[in-house]
């Protein structure tokens, strides 16, 4: 394998990593935004804790 078709691997390989872990970043603070949404629209709304 020459040293720039390594280096683009790399690189490549990194940058999907990045990528993946922001879109499973994104994945779980959606989720947990629709489940305080939910929350909050299950509460009673004289409810002090909201």
């Amino acid at each position: 394998m020459s040293d720039r078709l390594f280096a683009a691997f790399d690189i490549g390989l990194v940058f999907a990593l990045a990528l993946g872990l922001a879109l499973w970043q994104l994945i779980v603070v959606r989720r947990s935004i629709a489940k305080d949404r939910d929350a909050a629209a299950r509460r009673p709304p004289d409810d002090p804790a909201g």
